[in-house]
């Protein structure tokens, strides 16, 4: 007896069905592969603005200029974007409106964008939001429009790629810049000239802290094995431009090695810096007349890290969650009366900085974040982190590779350890602190958290 087919069986070996069964399967493999894409814009500032930082110089020039530098990395359906920008800050309401117009012109989701200053010294000087002061107003308005420009570049170059991750532990050109005083137990920064005063502090007891050693770099190829760009992450003060006597514009010890990225991997090979927990870390000589050859020693093990970095395993998930975060204000009253006098400065010259903090709302309302590309998480922190705390992200991590970009998306000034308040110090000062210490330590939790959410507990502690 010669068997037939049931409707459903002749349908199921259809061509047609067949062919659109395969064409199915091609587009949910392709949905599923990594894609990436870079963009890069000049944001250099026109001669006249004024440079951040001590003395706040009238800048004459351009040593190297300023960028904004963007990765956008699609997988499975979602979409990341993280900019890199050469400032020392940017302002919550110019990351929103940057924000906002990159994912109207991208379809990207708004909570999927980190916009990462790398804490730059020779930038531009930013106001606080809601200062009356009127520096550098025209140039600081441009920079939400230049920022989306540069996401929006990244998002129409998208292409397949494949994703490596490499590591240099950097122990040269950094330290923790907070001393103990043996004559009251209390820090001093390692700027201070008392500190060369034998009579004022017979001895010090060493760094308060640690540093973190870590330059993680991801790679991303490619198809036919060109570099298209990097996401670079280092944890130091980006302070050694000669930018006092200069008066010269310059992205430092990022852009050199963006400089060296593009000479061994080609011009094309864009690099996305990104700001490790720093508050406390810098190098230890600033404002340099040789901070190019300085930088060089962060830029080979940029190069070096690039250069032996592992494939990781397809398929590459991309991931990332927001919260904004409410967060109680400093308590100016309880700074005590000494703390600015110790360390050889006049009181009233932060009497505007504590003006500024006692007139903020008493709860403030942030962003923190936490994203995904494979195995390497990235935490964000809208202040200068301590590396401390830097550290304890990590440690607290479940991702396999962690790293963490401090005064992402906002500016909330220093964010001292518990430890670091006692020993008061600069960093600790009402007005370069804005956050009370248990608004901190939840800012550090909020960033676990969203980790976690981002590698559930099924998956192991290596791969992807």
């Amino acid at each position: 007896m010669k068997p037939t087919l049931t409707p459903l069986a002749s349908l199921l070996l259809s061509p047609f069905v067949a062919l659109f069964m395969v064409v199915t399967a091609a587009s949910a493999a392709d949905s599923a592969a990594l894609q990436v894409g870079f963009g890069r814009m000049d944001i250099t500032p026109p001669v006249g603005c004024v440079i951040t930082g001590p003395g706040a110089p009238v800048s004459t020039g351009t040593d190297d200029p300023l960028r904004a530098s963007a990765l956008v990395v699609a997988s499975g359906g979602r979409k990341l974007a993280v900019v890199g920008v050469d400032l020392v800050k940017v302002r919550r309401d110019l990351a929103d409106a940057a924000i906002a117009l990159a994912a109207e012109r991208t379809g990207l989701a708004r909570d999927a964008i980190l916009i990462c200053p790398s804490h730059n010294h020779s930038s531009p000087l930013i106001p606080a939001q809601g200062d009356k002061n009127t520096i550098n107003k025209d140039y600081i308005a441009t920079l939400p429009k230049l920022i989306a420009d540069c996401i929006e570049q990244a998002n129409q170059a998208l292409q397949p790629a494949r994703m490596f991750i490499g590591r240099s532990l950097v122990y040269e050109g950094h330290c923790n810049r907070r001393l103990i005083s043996k004559a009251d137990g209390l820090a001093l920064n390692t700027w201070l000239k008392k500190l060369n005063d034998l009579q004022q502090v017979p001895q010090v007891l060493g760094t308060e802290g640690p540093i973190d050693p870590e330059l993680w770099v991801a790679r991303f190829d490619a198809l036919d094995g060109k570099v298209l760009g990097t996401l670079v992450n280092f944890t130091c003060h980006p302070g050694l431009h000669d930018r006092i006597k200069t008066h010269t514009w310059s992205a430092d010890f990022p852009g050199v090695i963006a400089e060296h990225i593009a000479q061994v991997y080609g011009q094309q090979a864009v690099c996305v810096f990104t700001q490790g927990a720093s508050g406390n870390i810098q190098p230890p000589v600033m404002w340099t007349p040789d901070w190019k050859e300085r930088a060089a020693v962060f830029a080979k093990a940029a190069v070096d890290a690039a250069t032996n970095a592992v494939a990781v395993k397809e398929p590459v998930v991309v991931g990332y969650a927001r919260r904004d975060v409410a967060v109680p204000r400093c308590d100016v009253a309880a700074q005590r009366d000494g703390a600015i006098a110790r360390l050889g400065w006049r009181p009233e010259s932060f009497e505007g900085a504590k003006r500024t903090a006692a007139a903020m709302p008493a709860t403030l309302t942030v962003p923190v974040s936490a994203a995904r590309i494979g195995p390497l998480a990235i935490a964000t922190n809208p202040g200068e982190l301590f590396v401390e705390r830097g550290l304890d992200i990590k440690k607290r991590s479940p991702l396999p590779y962690t790293i963490v970009t401090e005064l992402t998306d906002d500016w909330i000034g220093y964010e001292p350890t518990a430890q670091a308040f006692a020993h008061e110090g600069y960093e600790a000062l009402a007005g370069v602190n804005f956050v009370a210490p248990a608004g901190i330590q939840t800012l550090v939790d909020t960033a676990v958290e969203l980790l976690q959410s981002l590698w559930p507990q099924e998956n192991p502690r290596t791969g992807n």
